[in-house]
């Protein structure tokens, strides 16, 4: 069973199981909401819960490979009032024209996508020259002996529930694609919040307007 049937099967069951994790996500997901901009792709939308966060005056397009977790998505969206976009893809075969967005983000999601790579490949693609990628997201911690610890034991239970991999090292992949702007580490590098720019044309010009 892969992760699009395992977290099919969870479905609003999830938000229970990230409870109590949420008083250490929350603000975290409140400040990647404060780098986005323009038209905005969220890639791993899962039930929605970026969505509370993001600004009013965006273009909002979200995408998830379950479409259960796009059906939640959705009634939270209306529930918030929030006018955005919805759409059953893969993160890593992007059905949208290259350079179509202003800002890619992704929220816990590259510790599950199966080709983690690809999924970096497909945001560099989509991202207009000078665009924004913003990633928060599980990572390998900088402390050797929490990795094994916590983390390892963590990534084995959550294989085993949602095909997720908490010793990725997204952080890293990011450099190969993007130019880093900010980086955060949290919780020893558990979590990092990572902002990053797409070399082109249009650099200068989002650097002069402050974006």
């Amino acid at each position: 069973m892969g992760f699009r049937e395992k977290y099919a099967r969870l479905g609003e069951r999830y938000d229970a199981l990230e409870k109590p994790l949420e008083r250490f996500f929350c603000p975290l997901r409140k400040r990647a909401a404060e780098f986005v901009k323009g038209k905005v792709l969220e890639v791993g939308v899962g039930v929605g819960k970026m969505l509370p966060y993001y600004p009013p005056d965006i273009e909002l397009h979200a995408v998830d490979a379950v479409p259960e977790m796009v059906r939640i998505a959705e009634r939270r969206a209306e529930e918030l009032g929030l006018n955005a976009n919805f759409y059953v893809m893969d993160a890593e075969k992007l059905e949208f024209p290259s350079g179509s967005f202003d800002t890619v983000l992704s929220s816990f999601v590259f510790c599950t996508v199966p080709n983690p790579e690809r999924a970096m490949a497909e945001i560099h693609r989509v991202l207009k020259p000078g665009g924004r990628a913003i990633f928060l997201e599980h990572t390998k911690s900088d402390c050797r002996l929490l990795n094994w610890l916590f983390l390892k034991p963590l990534d084995l239970l959550l294989g085993v529930l949602l095909d997720d991999n908490t010793l990725r090292e997204t952080h890293v992949l990011a450099r190969k694609y993007f130019e880093i702007e900010h980086e955060e580490s949290h919780y020893r590098g558990i979590v990092r919040l990572i902002v990053a720019r797409k070399p082109g044309e249009q650099s200068k010009a989002f650097k002069d307007r402050g974006a």
